[in-house]
C-alpha cells in the first residue's frame, strides 16, 4: 500500500519578506523568501507591490499543487496603520487565491505557531530558527522561512501526516482542526 502524498504550503506573509515553504510529506521541497520594497507613495503603487507578491505565491501554487496551506495570522500590534491595511490586503488576496485554486487553508496565530515550533508561545525568532535547524538541518534561513517551515509542518499534520509529534504539537493541531 503506497503512502498518501501530502504537499503542504506554509506562508509567513509580509510586505517586506514573505517566507514560503513546501513540504512533501515531511521533506522540504521548496524554501524561499519573497522580498519586496515600496516603489512609490501612490495607492496604485501599494496595490502593484501587493499583486507582485501574490503573483509569486500563485506561481508556487501552480507549480507545486499543494493539498493544504497554512498561513500565519496577522500580528495586530503594528504601529503603522497603513502597513497593517496593506498586510491585510496581502493576506486576503492570498486567501482568495488559495480558494480559487481549491486549496484548503488554515490560519495559525503567531503565538500558536511559536508554541508548535518550540513549546513556548512567546519564543524569540532566533529560537524558531534554531528549532528549524534541529529538526530539519536547515541553516542560513531567516525567521520568515523558519516560520513558514513550521506552518507547512502544521499543514502536513492537519492533512493526516503520520509523523511523530510532541504533545504540545498535537494540542496545537487539535486546536487548529476546529477551523474546518
Amino acid at each position: 500500500m503506497s503512502k498518501k502524498t501530502i504537499i503542504s504550503l506554509g506562508l509567513d506573509l509580509s510586505l517586506v519578506s514573505s517566507g514560503i515553504v513546501i513540504l512533501e510529506n515531511d521533506k522540504i521541497t521548496l524554501k524561499k523568501t519573497i522580498k519586496s520594497k515600496p516603489v512609490g507613495d501612490k495607492p496604485i503603487d501599494e496595490l502593484k507591490r501587493i499583486r507582485k507578491i501574490v503573483e509569486e505565491i500563485e506561481y508556487v501554487i501552480s507549480e507545486y499543487d499543494p493539498t493544504i496551506a497554512v498561513i500565519e495570522g496577522m500580528a495586530f500590534m503594528a504601529r503603522n496603520t497603513t502597513a497593517l491595511v496593506q498586510l491585510a490586503a496581502l493576506n486576503y488576496f492570498t486567501r482568495a487565491l488559495l480558494m480559487d485554486y481549491r486549496v484548503p487553508f488554515y490560519l495559525c496565530a503567531p503565538t500558536t505557531l511559536k508554541r508548535f515550533a518550540t513549546g513556548k508561545g512567546n519564543s524569540e525568532k532566533d529560537h524558531i530558527i534554531l528549532a528549524a535547524y534541529k529538526e530539519y538541518g536547515v541553516d542560513g534561513i531567516d525567521n520568515n522561512v523558519a516560520d513558514a517551515l513550521f506552518l507547512s509542518k502544521i499543514g502536513v499534520a492537519l492533512a493526516g501526516g503520520k509523523d511523530k509529534l510532541l504533545l504540545y504539537q498535537l494540542e496545537t493541531i487539535e486546536l487548529l482542526k476546529k477551523q474546518s
